[in-house]
């Protein structure tokens, strides 16, 4: 059962060299609601329209590159009048294997010589601490569990026609994580190498998670 992209990634935490197109998506159809009539809606969780994607940075000028993981799962969601309703509390877990850069040549060095560093790097896993807001932004907070060590990260979160998003930045040394950044750019060495001769790959990714919501009105 595929699940969300929350945290990035939570990680998404990888760094690579190409970029992948973000699927198109269509959002929900919008009830009619009939001149002074009074309704209520709930928002409900939709686990096929869930994405987790990231962006690593490379060379001195930090330039990114996109990417994503196709394989999450989320348990624990739940209904209500606003996203804090649907996700607080929910669990996450993504599968680094499923790791998607836009060239099948270095997602293996990225599982390799990235994830492969690091303890039970085979997945990340977490859960949604908080998400506190309006029906429109707010703010979220995530536990992440990478390399045997849990943290909790804060980000913000939008809703714009019933499409939920959340950004969350991310520092790979915080969860000792520096040595596999190491390791993965010496693989991809010349694939770092900016204008300026020097190979960089940064310890910082954003990650975003967004999922449609369905919408039920009465």
């Amino acid at each position: 059962m595929k699940k969300i992209n929350l945290i990035g990634a939570i990680l998404a935490v990888v760094v690579v060299s190409c970029s992948s197109p973000k699927q198109e998506e269509v959002a929900p159809e919008k009830p009619i609601i009939e001149e002074g009539h009074e309704t209520a809606c709930v928002y409900s969780y939709q686990e096929a329209t869930t994405q987790v994607m990231w962006v690593a940075y490379k060379y001195t000028q930090k330039t990114g590159v996109n990417g994503k993981f196709e394989d999450t799962k989320v348990e624990g969601t739940s209904t209500g009048a606003n996203p804090s309703d649907v996700l607080n509390g929910a669990t996450f877990e993504i599968q680094t294997g499923s790791v998607n850069s836009g060239d099948p040549t270095r997602d293996p060095k990225i599982v390799e010589s990235f994830f492969g560093t690091l303890v039970n790097g085979g997945s990340i896993s977490g859960s949604v601490m908080s998400v506190e807001g309006s029906e429109t932004e707010g703010k979220v907070t995530f536990n992440l569990s990478l390399n045997g060590i849990n943290k909790n990260v804060e980000g913000t979160y939008t809703v714009v026609d019933n499409k939920f998003e959340a950004k969350v930045e991310l520092n790979m040394a915080d969860w000792n994580a520096q040595g596999g950044i190491d390791k993965l750019n010496k693989v991809c060495e010349d694939l770092h190498k900016g204008a300026d001769g020097k190979s960089i790959l940064w310890p910082e990714v954003t990650v975003y998670v967004s999922t449609i919501f369905g919408m039920t009105c009465e």
